[in-house]
């Protein structure tokens, strides 16, 4: 991985990530937490792991996003902290732009209101995007936020479609993903955002195989810069999937359509294969423990804490509808630790 002049930059950025990287949640401390018999005793246990509020406010188990929220805004905090230069993580920051992008175009199309879904952790902060959007003053978004942000406002002119938003934002985002891995001049970011982006069109292929979509359908919809090409979705679109499975061998990936693609077919359900899929980007984040310095115990810390809080999220939402323990812990994803 990283062997140049840059990556020896981060050699006491990388030693206080490991100093801090036994904090994360292990999968003993989240099957704990999905043990609670109540939503407030499994509040009590995030409190002991180190969530808070900054300001010592107790939440409610009704709360608990905010909570996360706040996790998450401290890890990107500490990170950017200690970064020799903090725009080497705009590859992780830049889904929380467009993110709040899609959220204040909703808004203001659908007239719904925006606040409480707007996430203060990318590039530009919450208000100062709001006021870009609101004025259409653009110019301190990057090329293909302008972009995209001028094509959903001509396509949802023309068709009042709100499917339109997501699919031109995240296909702008994962370009400016690659670009910003890129512009790092890391290898190991180049791979996660490819990697990502590999998991998200299989998710995508299976979900509008699912729904008997035309290949024409699925191929506009799948997003640009993965390692798998168009054409090995194509020739797959008609295969079961274990047979399609095959073909990702190269991709590393074909476990989590074997297994996921049975489940499919066999119960109908996507649970599996998001799972499956997330793993093996916690796997591909795991080869950072054996590098010494460099960027990636910093970018595979910001991908085991994100995982770490979507753990979070599966447990207490679970918790609260008062589903089974055994299907909580069958949906948690692999850990880090």
């Amino acid at each position: 991985m990283e062997g140049s002049q840059k990556g020896k930059d981060f050699v006491f950025a990388a030693a206080r990530v490991r100093s801090v990287e036994k904090s994360l949640m292990g999968r003993e401390r989240l099957e704990a937490l999905a043990d609670s018999r109540k939503p407030a005793e499994a509040m009590k246990l995030l409190y002991e792991q180190g969530y808070g509020d900054d300001n010592g406010e107790q939440l409610k188990p009704e709360q608990f996003e905010k909570l996360l929220m706040n996790e998450l805004k401290r890890a990107y905090s500490f990170i950017l902290g200690i970064a020799p230069a903090a725009e080497d993580f705009n590859t992780f920051l830049y889904p929380y732009d467009y993110h709040n992008i899609k959220v204040l175009m909703k808004a203001e199309f659908l007239q719904t209101d925006r606040d409480e879904f707007l996430i203060d952790a990318g590039t530009i902060a919450e208000d100062k995007l709001s006021a870009m959007i609101r004025d259409r003053s653009l110019a301190g978004l990057t090329p293909a936020m302008r972009t995209a942000v001028n094509e959903v406002l001509d396509v949802f002119a023309r068709t009042q479609d709100p499917q339109y938003i997501d699919l031109i934002l995240d296909k702008a985002c994962f370009s400016d993903m690659k670009a910003a891995a890129l512009e790092s001049g890391s290898k190991f970011l180049q791979g996660y955002a490819a990697l990502l982006i590999d998991t998200v069109n299989l998710k995508i292929f299976a979900r509008l195989r699912q729904m008997r979509k035309p290949w024409d359908f699925c191929s506009q919809v799948l997003i640009d810069g993965g390692r798998i090409p168009e054409k090995v979705f194509f020739a797959g679109y008609d295969e079961p999937y274990e047979q399609f499975a095959e073909r990702l061998v190269p991709y590393g990936l074909k476990a989590a359509m074997e297994t996921g693609g049975a489940m499919l077919r066999e119960k109908g359900r996507f649970t599996d294969l998001e799972r499956l899929c997330d793993n093996s980007i916690m796997e591909y984040a795991a080869e950072a423990k054996y590098v010494s310095f460099g960027i990636e115990p910093l970018a595979a810390y910001l991908i085991a804490k994100e995982s770490e809080i979507r753990n979070v999220r599966i447990a207490m939402t679970g918790i609260l509808q008062g589903l089974p323990r055994d299907v909580v812990a069958e949906r948690l994803r692999d850990t880090y630790v």
